[in-house]
């Protein structure tokens, strides 16, 4: 049964000839093959697929030998180079670029300021250098629409890592707290406190909810799940909650945290 096995390529073994350059136009990158007159790639190192390659598609390099088909091979080889490098160089700037960017973006967040101030920073960090290093600086994206995009990011990327986290909750309680901004528009803000059965513990905020409609213990109840829920907090793990002390949050017959007890169930209660 052994001897009827199928063969495969890679029992073959098979690696890369020098000579396989001069004959045929091709140089090995990593695990491919490449040739140096039209840059296909070939996966499997076989001199039969190469070969084939040549006299299918180059048949008019067979006249060209000696000294000057060896000069051609290194030119190409050069110019093959010095292309891999110009991508290589404009992929390592444009990360460097894309980091600073973010991290700008997150202290324009942290301070409060309006995403517009982007571009001022740019245009002060361009200043300053001179002509040290403008150019790297001018591919750094700060555009209020950009900031707006990176904030955006950082944020979601936040909630990822606390619904992660969430996951992993024995017990977790809640504090919620409604003020009203400069605007006369209601604000609720709900944090967590949870703990891993590895003692890990967390505090964080998990969001601020816009109250659109009066501040009725109904109204802050759905608003606090829908908080939750992003951050996919299971609630049968919730063990207490922290309020501001207003009737909405306290009422006893249907203050929000009585409707949490509801909803976390009498069978699951642990407060």
């Amino acid at each position: 049964m052994a001897a009827n096995r199928k063969r495969k390529v890679d029992d073959e073994n098979q690696q890369f000839n020098d000579d396989w350059t001069v004959q045929y136009y091709f140089v090995q990158q990593h695990t491919n093959v490449i040739c140096l007159l039209c840059h296909s790639t070939l996966a499997v190192v076989k001199v039969s697929n190469i070969k084939r390659h040549y006299e299918t598609k180059h048949q008019d390099f067979h006249n060209v030998v000696g000294d000057e088909r060896t000069a051609q091979i290194e030119s190409l080889r050069r110019s093959l180079n010095r292309q891999q490098n110009i991508f290589s160089k404009q992929t390592a700037d444009f990360s460097v670029a894309c980091e600073v960017s973010y991290e700008i973006s997150l202290m324009i967040a942290k301070s409060g300021r309006p995403f517009t101030d982007g571009d001022f920073v740019k245009q002060c960090m361009i200043t300053a250098s001179k002509e040290l290093s403008v150019r790297k600086l001018q591919k750094v994206a700060l555009n209020r629409m950009t900031v707006q995009r990176r904030i955006s990011h950082l944020s979601a990327d936040v909630t990822r890592q606390l619904a992660e986290k969430a996951a992993n909750y024995v017990y977790f309680s809640l504090a919620a707290d409604e003020s009203t901004d400069i605007n006369s528009t209601a604000q609720l803000l709900v944090f967590v406190h949870g703990v891993s059965s590895s003692f890990d513990i967390t505090e964080e905020l998990i969001g601020m909810g816009s109250m659109k409609d009066q501040t009725t213990a109904s109204a802050l109840f759905e608003e606090t799940v829908q908080l939750c829920s992003s951050v996919s907090l299971d609630f049968t793990k919730l063990v207490s909650v922290t309020t501001d002390g207003a009737p909405a949050m306290t009422g006893e017959s249907n203050g929000m945290v009585t409707l949490l007890m509801k909803h976390q169930g009498k069978q699951n209660r642990r407060w």
